[in-house]
């Protein structure tokens, strides 16, 4: 130790251990197979706190059910105040509302579609120029959006949640619903918003990218890429377009994609998705078991 208040690395690493002399002691008051016992699962639990975590083998996991599930209870939790937030979206009174009619044409065209194309142009480009990094992350991004896109379109379609401005009466019926109206009525496609989960599966997918190659650097990225991703949900609850509800529950399906389509992507890079459009080789074998061993600092890991 340096002084009184600080330990040696040596003593932090080892405090859950148990001294030898202690383990005299055991030895002398319990009996042989109870004592095996209580040494095995010891041994188990230094080697599971000194082991990494392995990444899961699958896409999806036992826990994300959890996980949406949490999720989909506070999407629930918020609709109760749904109408009384789009009243708030449509109060010209208000100076953000004038604003934000303003504004909403503008970011109600960062889409699905605008983000998947341009992250698509974007790979194209970094291909043709050598420049495997850029290829890498835009091809994420444009995956990650094309992913998040088609999973809310399933959620939606059968679902069949009538939009604000169509709902009945307007505005104020948050639970107006008609089953499988959703894949053929464009007003029953409201939750969840698909504005929303483009922008959050974007800003995940470009964040996770930079925690992975320059974890320092995720925060200065991470606070407009969520800023901004929050703006085409925003400008479809101006538009009367989307509930709170259905932008809350876009942004969790975003960033799970975003998120997970990153980490699944770097943690396998033997994929055959990878090895066709990025062209994976050894080099990115090696460079994703470095990655695994990068500290948490900002990602959203589900």
């Amino acid at each position: 130790m340096n002084d009184g208040s600080r330990e040696s690395p040596a003593r932090v690493r080892h405090a859950g251990c148990i001294p030898l002399r202690k383990l005299a002691t055991i030895k002398n008051t319990v009996s042989s197979p109870f004592r095996l016992a209580c040494l095995g699962l010891g041994f188990a639990s230094v080697v599971r706190a000194q082991t990494p975590a392995a990444p899961p083998s699958t896409f999806l996991t036992s826990r994300d059910a959890a996980v949406a599930g949490s999720f989909l209870g506070a999407s629930a939790a918020l609709s109760l105040f749904d109408a009384r937030i789009a009243s708030y979206f449509r109060d010209t009174t208000l100076s953000h509302v004038r604003l934000g009619q303003k504004l909403d044409d503008i970011f109600t065209h960062i889409n699905e579609s605008t983000l998947t194309v341009g992250g698509l142009a974007v790979y194209v480009i970094a291909r043709i120029a050598k420049q495997p990094v850029v290829a890498d992350v835009a091809f994420h991004t444009a995956e990650s959006v094309a992913a998040a896109s088609v999973a809310s379109q399933i959620i939606r379609g059968p679902l069949g949640r009538s939009r604000p401005r169509n709902a009945v009466p307007a505005y104020e019926n948050q639970y107006d619903f008609h089953a499988f109206q959703g894949f053929g009525h464009f007003e029953n496609r409201a939750f969840p918003s698909i504005h929303s989960s483009s922008g959050f599966a974007a800003a995940a997918a470009i964040v996770t990218e930079v925690q992975r190659r320059k974890p320092s650097a995720a925060l200065a990225v991470a606070i407009p890429a969520y800023a901004l991703a929050l703006t085409p949900g925003l400008s479809r609850m101006y538009l009367g377009q989307h509930w709170a509800s259905d932008v809350f529950a876009g942004a969790f399906v975003g960033a799970f994609f975003g998120s997970r389509i990153v980490s699944y992507s770097h943690d396998h890079p033997a994929t055959k998705v990878d090895r066709l459009f990025l062209g994976r080789s050894l080099h990115d074998l090696q460079m994703s078991k470095r990655e695994r061993r990068i500290p948490f600092a900002l990602t959203i890991t589900f």
